[in-house]
């Protein structure tokens, strides 16, 4: 399409250094917008950086992605060990409209790319999560097959516990982070620009999205509660067999005592 610039978004770690902005103030043109801060380059390019590790580019080559990527990478916190990608395209027009990847927009406002780009970012914040969640219940999807077959589940207390800690993990970081894919406060800041969020959170299909990722939590809460009443069974059982073994002992000595 004629005039079309391409918009990169990037997710590359947990979350960025406290001290990401002050970092990027060393070298670019920064301003800040609530929490988001706003890298502007020469010819109306953009850098949108959030801090829980998303950036979106609008109109920068690669080159100067790269280049900003390794500036920022000793300022990440638990980076990705594959980083997501995701690319649309966008040019200007009288009317504000999405249609197969592209946008386009109705006037060259760097708060309406900051507006966009937060459902970009959340898109992609989303992706890393059902990525991670997926990953846990295909990890675990042997552990009720072998309970529905079997009646009990063949690891040790200590491998159990393991598993629930990795699970508790899981669910923890998708939880604590949840309030990041709520409507931003640049939002509330700036409402005149709500229509834009909302009309790139439908097309990246943001709320239906987030119905199955809690969906996919509440699997990971019930296999939580599988493996405690399985670790608890174990526990329950030592202690019969202890229980056990001390009457056979008890019972042993008093026949002793009568002969």
């Amino acid at each position: 399409m004629k005039n079309t610039k391409e918009i990169l978004a990037y997710t590359v770690c947990e979350k960025f250094n406290n001290n990401i902005y002050e970092i990027l103030q060393q070298r670019y043109n920064v301003s800040l917008q609530k929490d988001i801060i706003i890298v502007t380059l020469k010819d109306d390019r953009h850098i949108i950086v959030f801090k829980y590790g998303v950036y979106v580019a609008w109109n920068v080559d690669y080159e100067t992605i790269k280049f900003f990527e390794n500036f920022i990478s000793d300022y990440t916190i638990e980076p990705l060990e594959q980083t997501l990608v995701d690319n649309l395209e966008y040019n200007y027009s009288d009317e504000f409209k999405i249609h197969l990847d592209c946008l386009t927009l109705d006037k060259n406002d760097i708060l309406l790319k900051v507006s966009i780009s937060n459902a970009i970012a959340q898109h992609l914040k989303i992706e890393n999560f059902e990525n991670i969640i997926q990953e846990s219940i295909e990890t675990n999807s042997l552990i009720p097959k072998e309970l529905a077959r079997t009646g009990k589940i063949s690891l040790s207390k200590k491998e159990i516990s393991k598993k629930m800690g990795e699970l508790f993990l899981v669910k923890s970081q998708i939880n604590l982070h949840y309030d990041l894919l709520d409507t931003p406060e640049f939002i509330w800041e700036y409402p005149e620009y709500e229509h834009y969020y909302e009309k790139t959170t439908k097309y990246l299909d943001i709320n239906s999205r987030l119905e199955v990722l809690n969906k996919k939590v509440e699997v990971i809460h019930e296999l939580l509660d599988m493996l405690g009443h399985e670790q608890n069974h174990k526990y329950s059982s030592f202690l019969e067999w202890i229980i056990i073994i001390l009457i056979m002992l008890e019972i042993i000595m008093n026949v002793m005592d009568h002969f």
